[in-house]
């Protein structure tokens, strides 16, 4: 079976047009709603044109994986695992615009009403996660009333609690579900091969990352809240690349928190440095 590989916006950006198209050629690419997104939003047309022109032209060059929200929402309805993401492409054999590849594309009434629904699901996502940040001390003690000069290393305990122990995770589950009852499955079934358990392991590791960068105290300013976004984008390709044990990747943190989650899987870097495994690490 041919490894899958999650793909995030950075590679995309740092990799030349031949190594992206080698790596759809090698393994099974997997592009994230959320990469669309990024792409179809970022306010540089030109390096919009040059992503989606690294694709190859033909149809079927990757699969389509929906939102973080739309998998989470599949995972309550049908009480299974989505385990390695299987069964979780969008239907169809897919490729990008023409008129995306060639700078020519101009987006139809249906298009521009989507992408402002989305970035309003954005914002209201953004807006959970500074949440979680600012309050993320409140599911690790260990955090509070230590020395300044041994905080860092208390947050990176904490992270790697995260990404190893279970028990920990499904505690910290187990406090939101009292919150959130509605909407989150119960204790019973979830466990570290659903894509729930992943998603809050990946919003810990994000929160906690951004509450150390803060020292304790996150002030919500303009420049905080566009870091949480694209922290949010982030996290939704270590939740993809961990669940399938494979990433393409140029941003440091994302390739911290998937090694993190996937001590063995497979990271691909821009200019061909990589490391090869085939092995999906779930823990």
């Amino acid at each position: 079976m041919t490894q899958k590989l999650g793909i995030d916006k950075s590679f995309l950006d740092g990799a030349s047009t031949t190594q992206v198209r080698d790596v759809v050629a090698r393994y099974h690419a997997l592009v994230i709603e959320p990469l669309f997104y990024e792409l179809m939003t970022t306010e540089k047309p030109d390096m919009q044109r040059k992503a989606f022109a690294k694709f190859p032209p033909e149809p079927g060059a990757f699969s389509l994986i929906p939102n973080i929200g739309t998998l989470l929402r599949n995972e309550f309805e049908r009480r299974e695992p989505l385990r390695g993401l299987e069964g979780c492409a969008i239907e169809g054999v897919h490729k990008f615009n023409d008129g995306l590849r060639d700078g020519n594309y101009v987006p139809n009434a249906q298009v521009l009403e989507d992408l402002q629904a989305w970035e309003a699901e954005v914002v209201g996502s953004t807006q959970t996660f500074l949440e979680m940040s600012q309050s993320v001390h409140q599911f690790f003690p260990e955090l509070s009333g230590i020395e300044f000069r041994n905080f860092p290393a208390a947050i990176a305990t904490a992270r790697q609690t995260v990404a190893t122990s279970p028990d920990r995770v499904m505690q910290i589950y187990a406090q939101l579900l009292t919150q959130d009852a509605t909407s989150m499955l119960p204790t019973e079934i979830v466990g570290p091969d659903w894509i729930s358990y992943r998603f809050l392991q990946c919003h810990l590791l994000a929160a906690l990352r951004l509450f150390g960068k803060h020292q304790g105290l996150i002030n919500v300013t303009a420049g905080v809240r566009l870091r949480a976004e694209h922290a949010m984008h982030d996290l939704e390709y270590v939740l993809a690349g961990s669940m399938v044990g494979g990433i393409a990747t140029n941003d440091r943190e994302v390739e911290e928190d998937f090694r993190l989650l996937c001590p063995s899987g497979l990271v691909i870097k821009p200019m061909r440095r990589e490391t090869d495994s085939s092995e999906a690490c779930l823990p």
